[in-house]
């Protein structure tokens, strides 16, 4: 698995597909998620109102090459209420993604950090989790293992949560080298 950072914004940037993490208690959706409803001209907000999406946990919507953004698609995913945002939660969300990306035969995706700023978790504990779910998830497929491309997009100010992220993974999970961290390394050297 290699993993790469990008802090342009998201919704300038070419993606192969944008997971974004979205909560039933957010409504319009915040953070990225609202960034590309707003760029959809609240495409996600009529969805919800219409009570299409809900936003509950697990719950999975795709978005085949949706207009003004980047994307050949773009995938929502539950995360149920933002008040019940856990790392046990987000570790089960990032485990549910992939399964579904290897359904979707996704090999390269870019996610971001669900809740950031709006939660009482760390970033760097959120990207643990995450990483650690893809992981573990991924670690049942070897192929999909040595293939799979992710990155994270997140803003220039999360670049020290996201190296005390990287580092702890790098501590807790025994991955053996299989989760390649060079790109990353390279744009965290000073942090």
């Amino acid at each position: 698995m290699q993993i790469t950072l990008s802090t342009q914004p998201p919704d300038r940037q070419k993606h192969k597909c944008l997971v974004l993490g979205f909560f039933d208690d957010e409504k319009p959706p915040r953070g990225i998620c609202g960034l590309m409803d707003w760029r959809l001209n609240s495409l996600i907000s009529r969805e919800i109102k219409q009570g299409h999406i809900r936003g509950e946990f697990k719950e999975q919507v795709a978005i085949p090459w949706p207009e003004r953004i980047d994307a050949e698609m773009l995938f929502l995913f539950g995360l149920g209420g933002l008040a019940d945002l856990s790392y046990d939660r987000i570790y089960e969300a990032a485990y549910a993604v992939m399964t579904a990306a290897g359904r979707m035969k996704l090999w390269d995706f870019s996610f971001d950090l669900p809740g950031d700023g709006r939660s009482m978790l760390s970033p760097a504990g959120v990207l643990e989790a995450m990483l650690t779910g893809f992981f573990d998830c991924l670690s049942e497929d070897i192929s999909r293992l040595t293939h799979t491309n992710i990155c994270l997009v997140t803003s220039p100010q999360n670049l020290q949560e996201v190296a005390l992220g990287m580092k702890r993974f790098n501590e807790n999970v025994r991955h053996l080298g299989s989760v390649d961290f060079s790109a990353l390394q390279a744009r965290l050297a000073g942090y």
